[in-house]
């Protein structure tokens, strides 16, 4: 096994994935980064004026380096289809061009992880099609969209070197691998009619949710969190660090855009807003 051609690419996904969280940071705290943070319901005034004057630079980008917020969908067009490429593609070449010096189990794992990522992007690119509403004046900052790509694509990635590099017969299923699908099922079920209510909603009125503001979210993170298992099930590696630096990102993401969210409703709505927490009951 090529160590060189194996795992760097593993260890970049990972460095790279760690400077995109590390990017969400910089946007959520530093003053002058943040007009590139919100869109849509969140997005600010363009004619405000906060306590903290943003750079010329930053202030153009804001403005003007938007693109619709429709373009969501090439999010899932983009994951499906690596997902799906990776399932048909990856073992075939690593059988040519490796030996085979893991586990049954850890390869299994792997393809669970393709698989799931398979129905998750085809779940979402039909959603974005047949189910959201986007509103044709609606627009995200190009840094959120490539952020969002560059999540999809690597995840995708991780993927496809895991499975290149551990490429065997699958063991079988055990009562924890059903359990954590069934878990995915569930939370993908959930995520499903969280988006289809969103979609129902007059414009920008109050969602009628029970615990979190941001349901959708929170379902979303348990969805990475089954992946982020799966890649650590058999042993902690550069493999298990690719989708554990994937969870962190999606973790970190997801909070920020929950909590301006929060702090929107709070705003809009104020004592008709009763939640009290933004996307992990008794946590944020």
């Amino acid at each position: 096994m090529n160590i060189a051609t194996t795992y760097n690419p593993q260890l970049l996904v990972s460095l790279t994935y760690f400077a995109l969280t590390s990017g969400v940071l910089a946007v959520k705290y530093v003053p002058s980064l943040k007009r590139l943070l919100n869109y849509g319901k969140t997005a600010p005034d363009s004619n405000s004026n906060g306590s903290d004057t943003p750079s010329e630079v930053i202030d153009i980008i804001a403005k003007h380096a938007v693109v619709r917020k429709s373009w969501f969908t090439h999010f899932y067009i983009c994951l499906f289809t690596l997902s799906t490429a990776t399932y048909f593609k990856a073992c075939h070449e690593a059988i040519i061009g490796h030996s085979n010096e893991t586990s049954s189990a850890t390869y299994k794992n792997l393809a669970i992880i393709n698989k799931l990522l398979v129905i998750q992007g085809a779940r979402r690119m039909v959603e974005s099609f047949v189910v959201t509403k986007f509103s044709p004046v609606s627009y995200m900052n190009f840094a959120h969209y490539a952020v969002g790509m560059s999540h999809y694509v690597l995840i995708a990635l991780a993927t496809y070197l895991g499975l290149s590099g551990n490429c065997a017969g699958s063991a079988a299923l055990t009562i924890v691998d059903y359990f954590l699908v069934a878990v995915f099922g569930v939370a993908s079920v959930q995520q499903f009619l969280a988006h289809s209510h969103l979609a129902h909603l007059v414009k920008y009125s109050l969602p009628k949710f029970k615990v979190v503001a941001s349901p959708h979210y929170s379902y979303e993170v348990i969805i990475y969190t089954v992946i982020a298992i799966f890649g650590a099930k058999n042993g902690l590696g550069l493999t298990s660090l690719m989708f554990a630096s994937a969870w962190v990102f999606v973790v970190t993401n997801l909070s920020v855009s929950a909590v301006e969210t929060y702090r929107y409703y709070q705003v809009k709505y104020k004592e008709d807003f009763s939640l009290k927490w933004a996307i992990f009951p008794g946590i944020l």
